[in-house]
């Protein structure tokens, strides 16, 4: 079995090509450089060329798409999902989706996100698309401010009500199995973390897995200098828009959608207590 995955080198890429070697699955990456873990196959080429995508996808029996961070997103998205259901590719989506009242809140709030709420829709409606999973805020992004962690201050902001977060190594797993798995359902929904967490409760958290403090700092003054430090371009803006709304509105925990990630890993979700231990201890390990 050979496996496309657009994105490799972006947060839910890297985590499904660790779980699909794992499953000793043949793993193939559209990527412009090759600088790809040992195991993966590049196909050098860009989303903005229909031949190389073509290329990319020949052969494959399934291929994951998750939508970079690009003024021409939509654009890159429908060529890649026209070229899926010309060569009657499966195409597994993961991304930002939303129906019903959930996206009239997105459009509302998010409305740097319409672009990729359209693409997602655009995947739902796809006949070779039968896989649209759009998971929460990533416990992972907490790695971009590593630098200030360190330091003893937190300053991604989360509403003293908490945000739902979600491991990407969950999220890894469950499209790997999708991606692979032919007993794996069709399923359209969101992957969750077991809880909501406020960004003081995430400052207290990694004090206590690195035995000093942490201080919370929720001004904008500081978490969007921390985020520039780590990001730049569109993913800066996008990730900037985020986390201003995620310092004014909670994002609270849905029972379904945590039976839904449980269900689909065979296992409960992982905790942040649990993220955060592990990354602490890479820290140490790898300075």
């Amino acid at each position: 079995m050979t496996v496309l995955v657009v994105g490799a080198t972006g947060s839910v890429g890297v985590h499904t090509t660790r779980a699909l070697l794992a499953r000793g699955t043949d793993v193939r990456a559209l990527v412009r450089k090759a600088s790809l873990p040992e195991g993966v196959t590049p196909v050098l080429g860009n989303l903005r060329d229909e031949a190389s995508v073509t290329a990319a996808l020949s052969g494959v029996s399934a291929a994951l798409y998750t939508s970079p961070h690009d003024p021409d997103e939509e654009r890159l998205a429908e060529t890649f999902a026209r070229a899926c259901e010309r060569l009657g590719t499966r195409l597994v989506f993961c991304g930002v989706y939303a129906g019903g009242l959930r996206r009239f809140v997105y459009e509302r709030f998010l409305p740097h996100y319409r672009g990729k709420l359209r693409i997602g829709a655009r995947m739902h409606r796809s006949p070779v698309c039968d896989v649209v999973l759009a998971p929460t805020n990533f416990y992972q992004n907490d790695e971009i401010i590593k630098a200030d962690i360190l330091a003893g201050r937190y300053p991604l902001p989360a509403h003293p009500r908490g945000v739902n977060r979600v491991d990407l190594r969950d999220v890894g797993e469950v499209l790997a199995r999708a991606l692979t798995d032919p007993a794996f359902p069709a399923v359209t929904g969101t992957l969750a973390g077991p809880a909501s967490i406020s960004g003081r409760a995430a400052a207290q958290t990694w004090a206590s897995a690195l035995g000093r403090p942490v201080e919370y700092q929720d001004a904008e003054s500081a978490w969007r200098p921390a985020l520039a430090r780590g990001l730049a371009g569109q993913k800066l803006a996008d990730f900037g828009h985020t986390y201003r709304l995620l310092s004014r509105i909670p994002v609270p925990t849905s029972a379904r959608d945590v039976a839904l990630i449980t269900g689909l890993l065979g296992r409960p979700p992982r905790s942040y207590e649990d993220y955060v231990r592990d990354t602490a201890a890479d820290w140490a390990a790898t300075p």
